[in-house]
């Protein structure tokens, strides 16, 4: 496929842009903001912002978190994501979305049997087979054509499942918004994922710039909205804690349904 070799070329060169062509600006533009950022934690430290309410205690280190990652987002991540989408057409870029998606369905099966969601593992696992194989690496979603639909998992929604809901929001640096229980979550869902385990550094890193490079731009059409919110710190962490509390409190009865009714087509691939 001429387009993905032209896909992780592409993100070679993305990636390779910090320690190339605009290090010094970056970091010129970049330590005003660091400075910033030491100087706001030793102050909520010392005033005990964490005091504010739950979940979140730490709105005022967060805050300056939230604009240190505005500022690096601006002049690294948005403009790699835009010459992505630039120079790829929208076909491709769906095919390097499908095919990380196939790939996210290693950790998804995982979780589902951690979470003890067996019929949800065992269509994920159809989902991950179909794809890899009739879908050409997962560069098609031939399974979703079949009626088995994507069930995104991580061990953030498992350890809540377990028990561990009273979390706290947090932002993390470079990684945006989260949760302390989402935070450990993505560490351990990282390391269930085929990435991780890559023989070759290169190509690991390779393989997680064009991800987050994919990822970054297909948040590119969400922009208006955030910018036109009064405060668009309060609407990205009201949208992230919603979206959690949907991923883990969602209509799970549903969801067993719909993969009972459709074990059926299991069985090979769609016609």
């Amino acid at each position: 496929m001429p387009y993905l070799g032209r896909a992780f070329f592409l993100a070679k060169q993305l990636v390779d842009l910090w320690n190339l062509t605009y290090t010094e600006n970056m970091i010129k533009n970049l330590w005003p903001p660091v400075k910033i950022l030491v100087l706001v934690t030793l102050f909520c430290h010392l005033s005990a912002c964490a005091e504010t309410r739950a979940p979140d205690r730490f709105e005022c280190l967060n805050r300056a978190i939230y604009a240190f990652n505005k500022k690096a987002d601006r002049y690294i991540a948005k403009p790699a994501a835009q010459i992505y989408e630039g120079v790829l057409p929208k076909p491709v870029r769906q095919m390097v979305g499908n095919f990380f998606q196939n790939l996210s369905e290693v950790p998804n099966v995982a979780n589902d049997l951690l979470q003890g969601q067996f019929s949800l593992a065992r269509a994920d696992t159809a989902r991950f087979l179909l794809n890899s194989t009739w879908g050409i690496g997962g560069l098609f979603d031939v399974a979703e054509k079949g009626g088995i639909a994507r069930h995104p998992q991580d061990f953030g929604i498992t350890l809540a499942k377990w028990g561990y809901t009273d979390t706290t929001y947090v932002v993390l640096p470079l990684f945006g918004p989260s949760t302390v229980r989402d935070g450990f979550g993505k560490v351990a869902t990282y390391y269930m994922g085929i990435p991780a385990h890559l023989k070759s550094v290169k190509w690991r890193n390779r393989l997680l710039g064009l991800y987050y490079i994919d990822t970054r731009a297909s948040l590119l059409k969400a922009e208006p909205a955030i910018d036109e919110a009064v405060d668009e710190y309060i609407f990205v962490r009201d949208a992230y804690l919603q979206h959690r509390q949907f991923q883990i409190n969602g209509n799970q009865d549903k969801k067993e349904e719909s993969v009972s009714d459709r074990e059926t087509k299991l069985e090979g691939p769609p016609e």
